[in-house]
């Protein structure tokens, strides 16, 4: 539940200049309207200033969602073919969905039935997320794509362009480069910060809104200028990733060295492509080689975290000791780009299949007053296979009919047809499973 709270005058703006070694962008402009003045009230007791560490770890920081933007030609070919299997996904016939199957190198995306706005044609796997326009229309990009999360946690952002190049090659002509439309860049941490007891007064910022949120009575984070051309968020990623399942973040976390016992809260600056325009930051290229001064720039001229009571003028407040250990972590220092195979098929966690959905078995084993599992399992297919015959007599299709069309329909919404690594990785698991027995 969102509590919003009045907004405080805005910081004067400041301009970010390059370190000596890092590419920051330079003579930056603050994106952002003037803010309403007037007192800022405080919910909650002032933080503890005094200890500049404060158990503060930072665990991992680097780009969390990428949008691109490729303008060129579609190739005629392409366009026909993409149609024919929108169609196809857009029929009943469980034999038409699953041809539903774009192939690109070694993706399978599934195609929607669907489009996305003015784009007629939606991509979708693991990696990417692309949204395809037609060959006639000359208006828009050739398409939008959305880099997915995982694959830059565990990737990073250098190779996950270019696991893109191929992609869109396959597509038509690209006739510029790839432009970045917004980009999400992040920074976790654990601390022994109690950050629901900074003051409201303690934030010093260009937005006008301002919300604090809270997930049964706990409070889970705040955010600025939300819906804005740059915003940022706080929030308790710990508690997020429980709803998720988004568990690939432990991998970095524990290198980094984090035992599982602390909350992680990440810190997320939003910036579209107006303000990133504004930073000169065109390609992919030049998002790489300045985003520790992009990071900067926002920890800086558009918001800060302060001590209220260092100085009346909130321009000449000293920033809190979290802040300055945030803000001048050297993005450098040590890889953010570790080697993990992700997958592209987006198939359901070991939790999804043996907990939520083995909810069918016992509920009918509870209906049937059945405690054995094995006595369950072989009347719930038998009792499968009834239900099924006498389906058939309408339908023409038996229980086994029935599985292998949902298997086939399922394996195109998963990405499963022709993932040459998932094979291999469950067979993998499985022995490393066995040897540990």
């Amino acid at each position: 539940m969102a509590k919003k709270t009045s907004h405080d005058p805005a910081a004067a703006e400041q301009r970010v200049q390059s370190e000596p070694g890092n590419a920051g962008p330079t003579n930056a402009r603050a994106s952002g309207s003037k803010a309403e003045k007037g007192a800022l009230p405080s919910n909650t007791a002032p933080a503890n200033y005094t200890n500049s560490d404060n158990g503060t770890r930072i665990l991992r920081y680097g780009v969390d969602s990428l949008y691109l933007t490729c303008r060129g030609l579609l190739d005629k070919k392409v366009d026909a073919r993409l149609d024919q299997l929108k169609q196809f996904a857009q029929s009943d016939a469980p034999e038409d969905m699953v041809q539903a199957v774009y192939e690109a190198g070694n993706h399978s995306f599934e195609v929607l039935g669907r489009g996305m706005g003015r784009f007629p044609f939606v991509l979708v796997d693991n990696w990417f997320h692309l949204q395809v326009s037609r060959v006639t229309t000359q208006s828009l990009p050739m398409c939008l794509v959305q880099v997915s999360s995982e694959l830059l946690t565990r990737s990073g952002l250098k190779s996950s362009v270019s696991a893109l190049q191929g992609v869109v090659a396959s597509l038509g002509q690209i006739k510029s480069p790839v432009t970045v439309s917004r980009v999400d860049l992040c920074m976790d941490f654990e601390t022994d910060i109690d950050l629901e007891s900074i003051p409201r007064s303690a934030w010093v910022t260009r937005s006008h809104s301002f919300q604090s949120y809270w997930e049964q009575s706990h409070y889970s984070g705040c955010s600025f200028g939300l819906g804005g051309d740059i915003s940022c968020r706080l929030y308790n990623k710990t508690l997020e990733i429980k709803k998720s399942k988004k568990t690939y973040m432990h991998e970095p976390w524990t290198e980094a060295g984090w035992l599982g016992e602390k909350t992680v809260w990440r810190l997320e600056f939003q910036l579209r492509r107006s303000v990133l325009k504004e930073l000169r930051i065109e390609t992919p290229v030049d998002l790489e080689h300045n985003l520790e001064g992009i990071w900067k720039y926002a920890m800086t001229s558009w918001l800060r975290l302060t001590i209220p009571d260092s100085d009346s003028n909130q321009t000449r407040r000293e920033d809190h000791p979290l802040w300055i250990k945030l803000r001048d972590e050297r993005w450098h220092q040590y890889p953010q780009e570790p080697l993990y195979r992700v997958s592209k098929s987006r198939v359901p966690t070991d939790e999804r299949l043996f907990l939520h959905g083995i909810g069918s078995i016992t509920s009918f084993m509870a209906r049937e007053n059945i405690e054995d599992i094995d006595e369950g399992f072989r009347a719930f297919q038998k009792e499968a296979q009834l239900y099924h015959l006498t389906q058939s007599q309408r339908t023409d299709r038996g229980l086994i009919s029935y599985v292998r069309e949902k298997v086939k329909v399922k394996s195109r919404k998963y990405n499963q047809l022709r993932d040459p690594n998932y094979a291999e990785t469950r067979a993998k698991a499985y022995r490393k499973g066995k040897e540990g027995e």
